[in-house]
């Protein structure tokens, strides 16, 4: 398969009753999910509209694993998880929309045999499950984590995670379906709670992996040998490398700092993403507005291969292409995504002129028909 449709999830222009705008922000609002157009061989990548509206926030998209459904969690007080249909034609219809229980709702994960959904939230840090029919849709929700009603008011500091009580950022179904992964900003923790066969999760950890304090775990990365995790720091910009048993993360083994001062007034990270040949992972660098490129190894370490620009500023979302030959970037503050093609030497070189779609947040890629 060649030609895809790309949705972007973004954030709408509510996202700033929430939180205080900052000085000199240049990110445009969207009207909810946009849609692209792109060409895996050439790289070619096209505007093709909004694909669904009226939503608030839907910054985060997911895809079922077998049926063409796509997922939307909403980053708004109450949080929701929607569903859409996805058409021939790449038009989205709204098929359902449930609360989903938490404050925020920052980040899901679909089991792999796509009966249950499991929802994140920064707001309150409380963990949700929600099952889903066998057409995709959302029905029942429940509470897996209460988390904590001590939430960040509205107007507050937007990256005050610390002292602030459970802040989830990313939560992450392992491939083998048996346990689910939760990154905690909050606590500076990395949970992960067992999945039983029909995909509830036990409310009792079964690991908790333990950070340096203030430095924040944003997102997981699995080896695809399931004997290691990747994670970024966003508080202390660094790359961990983690040991686990079955993609059960359980302790540091050790860790790499993505710029030469590893200070976050200068380097941010977001989003990191393992290329298909399981040895080169992207990572996205805020402030710096760069892409960090590391080698990794079977046998856990990590080298520092080099940094590009990203194309724009403040890179949110990276993510390699289905065929492996390019990396997409949603640059926030440019309110644009680029694409990068990525050579036989593991180089990224920017193709085209970047395409404007507003605050780019996340990306699903779906086969055109």
């Amino acid at each position: 398969m060649t030609e895809w449709h790309v949705y972007v999830g973004c954030f709408t222009k509510d996202l700033w009753t929430y939180f205080a705008r900052p000085d000199g922000d240049t990110t445009t609002p969207s009207l909810g999910i946009e849609r692209l157009l792109f060409d895996d061989v050439t790289g070619s990548l096209q505007y093709a509209g909004v694909a669904s509206t009226d939503l608030s926030n839907p910054q985060y998209l997911e895809l079922h694993p077998d049926l063409p459904v796509l997922y939307a969690t909403e980053f708004a007080r109450p949080g929701r998880l929607v569903a859409f249909s996805i058409g021939p034609n790449g038009q989205l219809t709204q098929r359902a929309a449930v609360e989903s229980l938490g404050a925020m709702a920052i980040a899901m994960s679909v089991h792999p045999a796509g009966t249950v959904a499991y929802i994140g939230h920064l707001g309150d840090g409380l963990l949700a499950s929600c099952v889903l029919d066998s057409h995709g849709i959302p029905r029942i929700v429940r509470s897996v984590h209460p988390g904590t009603r001590q939430e960040s008011q509205d107007g507050g500091e937007r990256f005050a995670y610390h002292g602030s009580g459970p802040k989830q950022h990313q939560v992450r179904a392992a491939p083998d379906g048996r346990s689910l992964v939760v990154t905690d900003v909050g606590s500076d923790i990395v949970v992960t709670y067992a999945i039983d066969r029909s995909g509830e999760v036990n409310p009792q950890p079964i690991s908790t992996a333990s950070f340096p304090e203030g430095s924040a775990p944003r997102h997981v990365e699995f080896h695809p040998s399931g004997k290691f995790a990747y994670v970024v720091g966003e508080g202390d910009a660094r790359l961990y490398v983690v040991e686990a048993h079955e993609y059960i993360p359980s302790k540091i083994l050790r860790s790499y700092p993505l710029t030469p001062t590893a200070n976050r007034e200068e380097c941010l990270p977001s989003e990191l993403h393992l290329h298909p040949d399981g040895r080169t992972l992207f990572i996205g660098l805020r402030r710096s507005d760069c892409i960090s490129v590391f080698d990794v190894d079977s046998s856990g370490g990590a080298t520092s291969l080099y940094q590009v620009s990203s194309g724009g500023k403040n890179p949110r979302a990276v993510r390699v292409s289905p065929s492996g030959r390019h990396l997409l970037v949603g640059n926030w503050d440019s309110n644009s995504v680029g694409v990068f093609s990525i050579d036989e030497a593991r180089r990224l070189r920017p193709l085209g002129e970047p395409v404007r779609v507003p605050s780019p947040s996340s990306f699903a890629f779906v086969a055109k028909a």
